[in-house]
């Protein structure tokens, strides 16, 4: 009878202490993962999808500007051609949206009525004029200043930065009233000679 009760008190002590060697080893386990998933959680994968439409289609169609069937693209590289932008006003904000990361480049051309007697049409980017008026006006979100002159942004690469954000495109006139793209002329000084109307392209990648 002794025997039996020694066998079990061994054999209890040996559990005892079995659990007792595997307890740490689990605790060390689970407070293992903790940092793992605290360096997951800290390194979050790419949360700007780039390859989106920057024109919502429906916008689009109804804008007062004519728009190539590129700045309905929906992956990079984007090639968006606006024709007759808005002349009739200081600032215009366009529905083309431009994310952080963007890789932008501006080129425009063409010529603006800007109304008046005689020939009065003007170059939309490097206006020849005495007032230092008739330049055409842009801003690109995080990249360039807010409407700088085409004239100092054409040619540029530009990288977006912070939110990004909409498309701005304005005009320099003392009267904006009698602007716009009708009864076309060879231009003051015949600047615009066999010129067109009034474009921006911008092309994203």
């Amino acid at each position: 009878m002794r025997k039996r009760v020694m066998t079990v008190v061994a054999a209890a002590a040996l559990a005892a202490g079995a659990a007792a060697s595997t307890a740490p080893s689990a605790s060390a386990s689970a407070t293992g993962t903790a940092p793992a998933a605290a360096a997951a959680a800290s390194h979050p994968g790419p949360s700007v999808n780039r390859d989106v439409r920057r024109v919502p289609a429906t916008t689009a169609a109804a804008a007062n500007v004519i728009y190539s069937s590129g700045c309905s693209g929906t992956t990079l590289p984007i090639d968006c051609t606006i024709t007759e932008p808005v002349v009739t006003q200081r600032e215009t904000t366009y529905p083309f949206s431009f994310l952080p990361g963007d890789h932008v480049t501006v080129t425009a051309g063409g010529c603006v009525q800007t109304g008046g007697h005689g020939l009065t049409w003007k170059r939309y980017v490097d206006p020849a004029s005495d007032g230092d008026l008739y330049h055409g006006l842009i801003t690109v979100p995080g990249a360039t200043g807010d409407l700088a002159r085409l004239v100092n942004v054409v040619g540029r690469p530009y990288v977006v930065g912070g939110r990004g954000g909409s498309l701005k495109l304005g005009y320099e006139d003392d009267g904006y009233s009698d602007n716009g793209y009708t009864a076309h002329d060879n231009g003051t000084g015949n600047q615009c000679l066999n010129s067109v109307n009034a474009f921006v392209r911008i092309v994203v990648s």
